[in-house]
């Protein structure tokens, strides 16, 4: 799974409150997970960025403590980045990444989250050129963060999820070949009828055009060819040597040609 991230601007974070330090990547080993502690107030959207800053803010930090926040939909959010020391769990802030999964109390995190989760940690080990230890924010301070669910995953070895495809679109139904219908008999050369334009798109599409000028609703010297081809080929149908007139049994068997039932 690639890794595409929202940047702090695009979700409209405060300007840093101080300075944070610069971390080299070398120094990077760790990589924890944390969650919210009791159920956030928003689970999905720019709104779980701007919440934990603004928790942060008030406990006098910088700004958000964590590196990346996550939220239910899989969603990326820059906190401190990849160059910026955390502020997530004392005495790991320089040598661990802290990425945080927008969920709380017994939630479980969505497989979108944890999709997105594993894949920034392949991008930190990518970056680093090393395999980083996992790791729970229980693992480095006393507390019950990451929470039962999170921090299970994270033991697990924090498997990537397979998040299922959206189905392909199904083809459309084969629409249904038009049903057969009886020739008027005022359908004659000649003559003008709508069912002449329907005899002219017969014609043509079993294969006896061109007919120059169609469609029309006349039965003139064009189609009067175009029927005395049918009837070359189809002679049984025919009344005379160069008939020109399409008969009820001809009207027929040249639907049937052109596909219909």
């Amino acid at each position: 799974m690639s890794v595409s991230i929202v940047s702090r601007k695009s979700w409209g974070a405060k300007p840093w409150n101080g300075d944070p330090e610069d971390v080299p990547l070398s120094r990077r080993t760790e990589f924890f997970v944390h969650y919210h502690g009791g159920v956030p107030a928003h689970s999905t959207g720019v709104a779980v960025p701007r919440e934990v800053e603004k928790i942060h803010l008030g406990q006098g930090w910088a700004g958000t403590g964590y590196n990346f926040m996550v939220d239910q939909n899989g969603v990326i959010y820059e906190g401190r980045g990849w160059g910026l020391q955390g502020a997530h769990c004392p005495d790991h802030n320089v040598s661990g990444f802290g990425v945080y999964v927008a969920i709380g109390g017994d939630q479980k995190p969505s497989d979108k989250a944890l999709a997105s989760v594993r894949a920034l940690y392949d991008e930190a080990c990518k970056r680093t050129g090393r395999a980083l230890a996992k790791r729970g924010h229980k693992d480095g301070f006393a507390t019950a963060c990451p929470g039962v669910h999170l921090y299970a995953w994270v033991r697990d070895g924090m498997p990537a999820p397979k998040v299922a495809e959206p189905e392909k679109p199904k083809p459309p139904a084969p629409k249904p070949a038009p049903k057969i219908v009886a020739l008027n008999s005022a359908v004659k050369p000649g003559a003008r009828h709508a069912q002449v334009k329907e005899l002219q798109q017969l014609l043509i599409k079993a294969g006896y055009g061109p007919i120059k000028g169609a469609y029309t609703d006349f039965y003139g010297p064009e189609t009067q060819r175009a029927v005395a081809r049918f009837h070359d080929r189809n002679p049984k149908y025919r009344s005379g040597l160069h008939d020109p007139k399409i008969g009820p049994q001809g009207f027929i068997a040249l639907q049937k040609q052109a596909g219909r039932r």
